[in-house]
């Protein structure tokens, strides 16, 4: 997924409201800051497990924006099968995440 197509989805999102958002897949490498729009969002799955692959799908995410603090609404995030070596600190502000 491009950039530019990444953007698309995360507009299409926010305008119509949607509850979750399965980015897993996709090969992105990092999430734009525009992430932080999606403030109605539930659940984000960046990775997770293909029942019918059997396999993990995920990303080649390395680091998780400052905006994603603005989630406020997160209450599951997936980050399986990506490159992540730390969480921000700011994540500590997703109080209503009780799925990580």
């Amino acid at each position: 997924m491009t950039q530019d197509e990444l953007l698309e989805v995360i507009e299409e999102a926010s305008r119509t409201g949607a509850t979750e958002l399965d980015l897993s897949g996709q090969k992105l490498t990092e999430l734009p800051p525009e992430i932080g729009r999606l403030t109605q969002l539930e659940t984000l799955i960046l990775g997770k497990w293909d029942e019918d692959e059997f396999e993990y799908v995920g990303n080649q995410i390395r680091e998780l924006p400052p905006e994603i603090v603005q989630l406020t609404s997160l209450t599951s995030l997936s980050l399986s099968s990506n490159q992540l070596s730390e969480l921000p600190p700011e994540i500590v502000q997703l109080t209503s995440l009780t799925s990580l």
